[in-house]
């Protein structure tokens, strides 16, 4: 069902942009950036979990859950091989359930955005191909089993362009990491070049005083 594809496309969207970005030392722009996307992240990942198992776990949905696992990726053999077609009250259940699976998917699309918009066409291309598959099995052209094949198929592709955008916005914030960090050790060499410089001026320019004392005919002279 589409819940399914919602919620697993969220958490690999959460394994491809919370990817290890191991930045060290004093926070730089970037890490500030990667703790924010972080932090966005995980909540619409909390609001997305309580969407679409919501969905999922309703009196609603309950002819379809022998069918269809709230993951594709863990789909039975008993699922993959199923060779029966919706029946009326399967069909009722998925046009009942389908705007509150619009809703969850509208609200990740909307908690993305400011996170990184190129996933946006990624998850939208996968939730229009999702539509297409439910309507051929309305139609009763695609079985139950051909309709999680391609559920799980679809979930792979997802998930390698996820981890493909993932690497991609890790790069680049590794990349202006390292930029920082590269001006901050320029700019303490500097410092450290200046300072060493102006103990030399000041040793040059330091005033010299002359102190004598004199005993008898003997005067001692000493400068400082």
């Amino acid at each position: 069902m589409h819940s399914s594809l919602v919620a697993l496309g969220c958490r690999n969207i959460a394994v491809a942009l919370l990817a290890p970005l191991l930045l060290v030392g004093c926070a730089t722009a970037a890490q500030r950036q990667y703790q924010t996307m972080a932090s966005a992240v995980q909540s619409v990942l909390a609001q997305a979990k309580v969407c679409t198992s919501e969905i999922y776990n309703s009196p609603e949905a309950a002819p379809l859950r022998a069918h269809s696992p709230q993951d594709m990726r863990e789909a039975s053999l008993t699922q993959l091989s199923d060779s029966s077609l919706a029946t009326k009250q399967e069909a009722d259940a998925i046009i009942a359930l389908h705007p509150r699976v619009k809703v969850c998917q509208k609200a990740i699309l909307d908690g993305f955005m400011p996170v990184d918009a190129a996933v946006i066409p990624i998850l939208t291309k996968s939730y229009a191909e999702g539509d297409d598959d439910t309507i051929q099995l309305l139609q009763k052209k695609m079985t139950w089993g051909e309709r999680v094949h391609r559920g799980r198929d679809r979930s792979n592709i997802l998930l390698a362009a996820l981890q493909a955008e993932g690497q991609r916005v890790t790069a680049g914030l590794e990349r202006q990491h390292e930029s920082e960090l590269a001006r901050r050790q320029a700019a303490a060499n500097a410092m450290a070049q200046w300072a060493q410089t102006q103990q030399v001026v000041n040793a040059v320019n330091r005033p010299v005083f002359t102190n004598c004392t004199g005993t008898g005919s003997m005067v001692n002279c000493i400068s400082h």
